[in-house]
């Protein structure tokens, strides 16, 4: 019994000791396991942490190589804009350089051609006059095809800068550029801007410009016989920004509600010229919707050849007032035929006669206009060179012959010189080159009911006196730096009874201008020490009896006319200057003057 109770003994024993083993064993490989499970979390986690390193390695890399080409293209970004504006630089300076002795050549040979010359001389004369105006041809067309190719750059240079935009001078820079192109073509380049427009709004004018030369282009080379340029203000509901609405179309629009109802109707443009139906779209078109696009508008395609598009705009303040902007008092209610068979060009005019008070009235052929100046009277005829029939010239020869003092402005295609050749049989004509300048017609207009007063219409360098001084009387000061122009200039005034003073450059301008009272000012832009338009503010910021200021500039680049204005200038004359075009300017504004004296005696 003792002996049994002792093996059980000894057999718990040993169950517990085999219980504890067990346990510690248990431990043991529960340690173990924890141990290599940390041993592999380590290694994994080592092993994460060195690819971490690697990936940050990788992206400290990509970012260096991201930055580094973002430096390049920022780079490249400056050096394109500096080439562009160094390109625009070396154009303006070349228009300047050739133009300031071109003013001087052409100005002095029209002077020697009021003298006594024989006919073997006056040959000689018209053709150095002849090349000095190719001369200036090629100069406008090297400068205009460069404006093209601009049109189309990159679309990643296109940042937007608003400024003050002239729409009229805007739009008309833009067709003059396709002026030569459409006279070979024979296609009437037309424009119009809605009464209800701003005449000044803040936008990107040189966008503006560039898409609607893109667009211009795409209408021309669809061979239509006219492409039209309107610009209408849209009304759209729920929308506080303005919106203008541009048509370039083979077929004038001119209806705002109908080119909303276009724009949202028309086939949108592509993003990439590459995504176009047929592959094979004008990359000027994807230019023109990004740029477009960017300044708050969008763009439509009503067909091959008809384009609309609207862009957001501020109204801006007029820096001067337009003297355009009404006919001159004294000629309002004055009967004016216009004769032209394109009845879009016939009706443009006839809508802006009306807005400076003119009554007009539409004649489509020659023998049409003769038989209306039969039945009634009329104090002006505005006729086409191009028409089936009996064209300008034949027209202008025939009222010469049976109303000879009827005045005759001719609309004459740039370059077209049949008008010179016929001279002798119907007079002198007052020319206006087309595309027709809307301040350009409202001289010419203003020059013809003048002549009708002084009793001529024949106008010519030979018959220069000084009775045109007594007749618009005028104190005139000529700030010019270049001797030549000056001295052509003096030459000039003398032979019209005007006695002229002379500054050299800005500064000498304020002293003289401190010292004595002028009339008008003939204001060089550029010149040594201070140029033209520095001087003039500080004309118009010092001066209590403010003069008369009109710009001659040599530089013909896109928004001169403008900044003249903005920089308190009254009026614009491009080097070189031509005669008629300065005696026009001299009579509008020695009338103005005149009134403008009297009112303040009344007052």
């Amino acid at each position: 019994m003792e002996l049994l109770e002792k093996f059980f003994t000894a057999g718990y024993m040993l169950d517990i000791t085999l219980s504890t083993f067990n346990g510690c064993l248990l431990i043991a490989i529960v340690s173990i396991m924890i141990f290599i499970a940390l041993i592999f979390f380590k290694s994994r986690l080592d092993s994460s942490r060195n690819s971490n390193d690697a990936l940050k390695h990788q992206v400290a890399a990509l970012q260096g190589e991201l930055d580094y080409i973002a430096d390049k293209e920022v780079k490249a970004r400056a050096d394109a804009e500096r080439s562009v504006t160094a390109k625009e630089k070396m154009l303006s300076s070349l228009s300047h350089e050739i133009r300031t002795p071109m003013n001087g050549i052409l100005g002095m040979t029209t002077l020697l051609e009021g003298t006594g010359l024989s006919t073997e001389q006056r040959e000689y004369i018209d053709t150095i006059i002849s090349s000095g105006k190719i001369l200036l041809s090629k100069v406008n067309e090297v400068m205009m095809n460069d404006k093209l190719e601009h049109s189309k750059i990159n679309a990643a240079y296109t940042d937007l800068r608003q400024n003050d935009t002239d729409l009229n001078n805007c739009i008309e820079e833009v067709l003059d550029m396709f002026a030569e192109k459409a006279a070979v073509k024979k296609i009437e380049l037309l424009y119009e801007i809605g009464a209800s427009v701003p005449v000044a709004v803040i936008s990107d004018s040189n966008r503006v410009q560039q898409v609607l030369i893109n667009l211009v282009e795409q209408v021309m080379i669809t061979d239509k016989k006219e492409v039209f340029v309107g610009v209408h203000l849209l009304k759209n509901a729920g929308e506080d920004v303005p919106m203008l609405g541009f048509e370039v179309t083979d077929v004038r629009i001119d209806d705002p509600a109908r080119m909303s109802e276009l724009l949202h109707s028309g086939e949108s443009l592509p993003d990439d010229p590459e995504k176009s139906a047929d592959g094979t779209e004008d990359f000027g078109l994807a230019i023109s919707k990004k740029l477009v696009t960017d300044m708050g508008g969008q763009i439509s395609r009503v067909n091959r050849s008809n384009f609309i598009f609207s862009i957001s705009i501020n109204t801006a303040p007029l820096p001067k007032v337009d003297p355009s902007g009404k006919i001159m008092p004294g000629f309002d209610g004055q009967r004016v035929l216009i004769v032209n068979n394109n009845l879009t060009a016939a009706f443009i005019l006839k809508n802006q006669l009306e807005q400076w008070n003119l009554l007009p009235e539409i004649a489509a052929t020659g023998e049409a206009a003769m038989k209306i100046l039969a039945q009634s009277n009329c104090s002006l005829v505005i006729t086409d060179m191009e028409m089936p029939g009996m064209n300008g010239i034949d027209l202008a020869k025939e009222l010469r012959s049976k109303y000879p003092d009827l005045p005759v402005i001719l609309l004459n295609p740039v370059n077209d010189i049949r008008h010179k050749q016929d001279e002798a049989i119907f007079g002198e004509l007052f020319i206006v080159t087309k595309p027709v300048k809307k301040h350009i017609l409202f001289d010419s207009i203003l020059s013809a009911f003048r002549s009708v007063k002084k009793g001529s219409t024949k106008f010519s360098v030979r018959k220069l006196s000084e009775d045109f001084s007594k007749q618009y009387p005028l104190k005139i000061l000529i700030a010019e730096d270049n001797p030549v122009n000056q001295k052509w200039a003096i030459k000039i005034l003398n032979k019209m009874g005007y006695q002229p003073a002379i500054a050299g450059n800005g500064h000498i301008v304020l002293d003289m201008v401190g010292q004595e009272t002028y009339d008008l000012i003939l204001m060089d832009v550029q010149m040594p020490e201070m140029d033209g338009m520095e001087a003039t503010k500080m004309i118009r910021l010092c001066l209590t009896q403010q003069p008369v200021v009109i710009a001659m500039t040599a530089n013909v680049m896109h928004g001169d006319r403008l900044a003249c204005m903005q920089a308190g200038m009254d009026d614009y004359i491009s080097k070189p200057v031509e005669l008629k075009v300065l005696v026009n300017m001299l009579e509008k504004w020695a009338l103005l003057i005149k009134e403008r004296k009297q009112a303040k005696l009344m007052i």
